[in-house]
């Protein structure tokens, strides 16, 4: 479809390792779309008998829901689902071929999201943004995880210069969501930075206004005092004179 392709190139089924983000944004396309239902089974061919109603909505669902998946695989794997009929047999095939051991990669998603820090210089919505992915690839393999270990999770990977923001928020008993933590994350984030950034032209200004003054202090200290002669020890004149 070129341009106006539903699926950016990310998240369209090249191989197995793509199956996750893959399956996680056909799903919500379909649904999008409304014909999740024809991949699902829950809407099948009608009957002989059927109005001719009723097969042009089947059959126009067909064709969007079909459309709508070959525009999410790369075109190589055209080829394995040229044969079948209908989307769900296409749907049921790409999953079959490209799904992963469940098992293996629950323990290696729960591994990597256990063990997610905080980069020094990521910013927190990227850090928000890489855990509520890992959450996804969960979801869309069928494992749950609770907004309570989101959040504790995310506040174990904050760096340590965070120690004070985080047993403060903890000493509270209250463990906030994953939302609204990401939301008190981010705002600190942005208090710590303003502290951090310069103050402004008017306090270069100021300090060098400051400097200027203590300079010509120094000037005036050093012009007052009169030179005083090395034999008789008096001021304002030297010994030649």
């Amino acid at each position: 479809m070129g341009s106006s392709s539903l699926f950016p190139a990310e998240d369209k089924l090249h191989e197995k390792a793509d199956y996750h983000r893959w399956k996680m944004s056909i799903d919500l396309t379909l649904e999008d779309q409304g014909v999740l239902d024809h991949v699902r089974g829950n809407i099948v061919e009608p009957s002989s008998n059927a109005s001719a109603a009723a097969w042009n909505k089947w059959k126009n669902g067909e064709v969007k829901t079909k459309k709508i998946i070959q525009d999410s695989i790369d075109k190589r794997l055209v080829a394995y689902i040229s044969d079948l009929n209908t989307s769900k047999e296409i749907y049921d095939r790409l999953v079959s071929l490209f799904k992963v051991n469940d098992a293996n990669q629950v323990l290696f998603l729960r591994n990597k999201l256990r063990e997610i820090k905080k980069g020094k210089d990521e910013s927190m919505q990227a850090y928000f943004l890489r855990i509520t992915e890992i959450k996804n690839d969960l979801l869309s393999i069928g494992e749950t995880i609770t907004d309570r270990e989101m959040a504790l999770t995310t506040l174990g990977g904050l760096p340590s210069e965070w120690y004070v923001f985080r047993t403060t928020l903890l000493n509270n008993n209250i463990i906030p969501s994953f939302e609204e933590l990401m939301a008190r994350c981010i705002q600190e984030q942005t208090r710590v930075e303003e502290q951090e950034m310069p103050k402004g032209p008017l306090a270069a200004f100021s300090s060098h206004a400051k400097k200027r003054n203590n300079t010509g202090s120094k000037s005036k200290r050093k012009a007052g005092r009169k030179e005083r002669c090395f034999i008789c020890n008096k001021a304002g004149h030297y010994a030649k004179e």
